[in-house]
């Protein structure tokens, strides 16, 4: 499994519950070998995406708590907007079918 599959799983898996299940050490590496593998931006830094990626998540559950969890409609657009963030930059003019 790449590194950016497993972000995307950890995602998916803490997004109702506000939480991510990864330990912080772990889940910087795990943001590093995504950078290494170019699935994500080489501009950002591996340090401060493991820090900012919980907020989003408890952010999530936060904005969408209705109850216990988040509203787990709409985990697409979290994972909508987590891959604009993350993912490096498409250069100008190139469309994407």
């Amino acid at each position: 499994m790449s590194a950016w599959d497993e972000l995307v799983r950890l995602v998916e898996t803490g997004a109702p519950d506000g939480a991510l299940a990864i330990a912080d050490a772990d889940l910087v590496h795990l943001v590093q070998r995504a950078i290494d593998e170019r699935s994500v931006d080489p501009e950002l830094n591996a340090d401060s995406v493991a820090r900012w990626l919980p907020a989003l998540v408890a952010g999530y559950r936060a904005a969408g708590a209705s109850g216990d969890r988040g509203d787990e409609t709409e985990i697409p657009e979290l994972l909508r907007i987590l891959t604009r963030w993350l993912h490096p930059a498409r250069p100008r003019g190139i469309a994407t079918p």
